[in-house]
């Protein structure tokens, strides 16, 4: 899959946490996660979203990280 495609995939997710979650209106989904995915995450080793997407099962490894951002479940 290519990068855009993981990244519609993540916008995606993204939209549904948030409807799960709280208050959508005036969230752009996919500026936020624009601006994630070029940022340094401690839980990814201080690496960048976007980097880890160029890796094998990169996807699952951000998505994981995402939905346990959501349920406060860091590990």
């Amino acid at each position: 899959m290519a990068l855009e495609d993981d990244i519609a995939t993540l916008t995606v997710l993204v939209q549904g946490m948030l409807a799960e979650s709280g208050e959508q209106a005036g969230f752009d989904a996919r500026e936020w996660l624009d601006r994630w995915l070029t940022g340094v995450v401690p839980a990814l080793g201080n690496r960048r979203p976007i980097d880890v997407l160029n890796e094998p099962d990169g996807l699952e490894v951000v998505k994981s990280l995402l939905l346990r951002a959501q349920s406060g479940a860091y590990s």
